[in-house]
């Protein structure tokens, strides 16, 4: 489930925190920004590079013909070490520092006991001196938080960890008509002192699909506009690239933010293995960090994800008729924190993404809720596409029959062309019959013979060859060339009609 794949943040988060991510809009190994090296790099090139003319990098190359004089401040953000001894320079790992934090009670064994804590976590962090913006957590007491699904009787679905005065908030919806997205969990924590908060999304959902022309006529319901909500649970949407898609959803979830700022972004190709999520086609990790104004006061968040796409024909009852677009991100997470603070509170936020803890029981009822929905669902999907081949069996069937119809018509109307034209003569010979009232016969399916009990003319049905009467108005008719009326058992004398000229 969602739930448990975001649990399963560990510490990798500190491996990859923002300042070992190079947040730049490059990709990775890419060169750092020129935005975020004139910020901190500004007294350093007054003092170095003044004699040096503006633009086209060339400030950019003194500071490197100069890096062993430049100030710590301006190393970082040009992706160069520190100088040894310095408070600021990050430790060998490349990690920001651990966290000293004071915890107590059940987190402790809680932490302790968090599933699949991330390859080459170590046991207990290296002690280490803790930034001057991060002091405030130093002692920092973590208390459990339950995750209840209100829906089963408040049910403990998971726990986390927090820091005791933050607050706390998290959802479970189930919607049981949504067979692609019948669980919906968020969570929020955010510290009432500060911007500091924690945020974990629901999955994200997408899909597009391609009808086959043969099964448009059968797609009679209103067309779903990008965006809207599917029957299935997911959002309409054709696919987009990894960041891309990671942009629109910073766009909807962050809505007209005041001074905006796209910080950066890096792809995380190994996101996916790294948070242990359970194997989706094409996964692909990626972050952006961005800046902008809350209350007044500037702000910086960074988001991951782990994007995900399947694309080809559906397998199964419709294999191969209607090509279908699954993808959207899985463990969608976020940490924010006052500008220049959020690096440093990376390992805070580590400990929160790490504490998570799945129910074991909860987490089988959830399976048993979400395969019987999707057995439903398939066998309701069968018949309706057993429904869709009847159809189309009749449909041939009576374009087969509208095309013989055809055929004969077109024969018939062949032969009238060929006679010259409609002939009215027998209206004037005696009764004289054309080839027109021939034609006619034809397309009304009746044959015109003469009546010996009338001394006129009967229309009977074509459909057989010969015409039998008694004289007394009842008649037969007949494929058969040996066929008498008298050798199947009819009384009277009985005469073979002939067809009216």
């Amino acid at each position: 489930m969602n739930v448990r794949r975001i649990a399963n943040a560990s510490c990798l988060l500190l491996s990859i925190t923002i300042s070992s991510v190079s947040f730049a809009g490059a990709q990775a190994g890419g060169p750092p920004s020129l935005a975020a090296i004139r910020a901190a790099c500004a007294e350093d090139a007054q003092k170095l590079c003044a004699g040096v003319q503006p633009g086209g990098g060339r400030i950019v190359a003194c500071l490197k013909e100069h890096k062993d004089s430049l100030s710590d401040r301006c190393k970082q953000a040009a992706g160069l070490a520190a100088s040894p001894g310095s408070s600021s320079a990050p430790d060998a790992s490349g990690a920001p520092p651990a966290p000293q934090t004071n915890i107590s009670g059940p987190a402790a064994g809680s932490l302790a006991a968090s599933p699949r804590p991330a390859a080459g976590a170590a046991s207990k962090p290296k002690p280490a001196p803790a930034p001057k913006a991060a002091a405030a957590g130093a002692a920092e007491k973590f208390v459990e938080r339950v995750i209840p699904d209100t829906e089963h009787g408040g049910m403990r679905a998971a726990t986390m960890h927090l820091p005791e005065k933050w607050h706390f908030e998290s959802k479970i919806e189930w919607h049981y008509n949504w067979v692609e997205y019948p669980l919906s969990y968020s969570a929020h924590a955010e510290n009432p002192d500060n911007a500091e908060a924690y945020f974990q999304y629901p999955l994200l959902r997408l899909e597009s699909t391609e009808v086959p022309p043969q099964l448009r006529q059968y797609d009679k319901g209103r067309k779903i506009a990008p965006g809207e909500r599917l029957p299935t649970g997911a959002l309409a949407s054709p696919p987009l690239p990894p960041m891309q898609a990671m942009a629109k959803f910073i766009q909807k979830v962050r809505p007209n933010v005041p001074n905006l700022k796209w910080l950066g972004q890096q792809d995380l190709p190994d996101l996916a293995k790294a948070l242990k999520l359970d194997p989706w086609p094409n996964q692909h990790g990626v972050a952006i960090k961005i800046g902008y104004d809350l209350n007044g006061q500037p702000v910086e968040e960074a988001f991951f994800g782990v994007y995900y796409i399947s694309q080809g024909a559906n397998e199964g009852v419709n294999a191969g008729m209607i090509k279908q677009t699954n993808w959207g991100f899985q463990a969608l997470q976020s940490m924010r924190a006052p500008a220049g603070t959020l690096d440093q509170r990376m390992p805070m936020f580590c400990v929160i993404a790490k504490s998570m803890y799945v129910n074991p029981e909860w987490v089988r009822l959830s399976k048993a809720i979400n395969d019987k929905m999707l057995a439903d669902f398939n066998q309701k999907l069968k018949q309706g596409y057993d429904q869709i081949r009847a159809a189309q069996a009749i449909m041939e069937q009576t374009m087969k029959q509208e095309a013989a119809f055809q055929a004969n018509f077109d024969k018939q109307e062949e032969a009238f062309r060929n006679s010259g034209g409609v002939d009215d003569s027998y209206l004037r010979d005696g009764g004289k019959r054309s080839a027109a009232d021939h034609w006619d016969d034809t397309i009304r399916g009746v044959d015109t013979l003469n009546d010996p009990s009338t001394g006129g003319t009967t229309q009977l049905s074509n459909l057989g060859q010969y015409h039998f009467t008694d004289g007394f108005g009842n008649y037969r008719t007949a494929d058969d060339p040996n066929y008498t009326p008298e050798k199947a058992g009819e009384v009277g004398s009985w005469t073979q009609m002939t067809t009216a000229q």
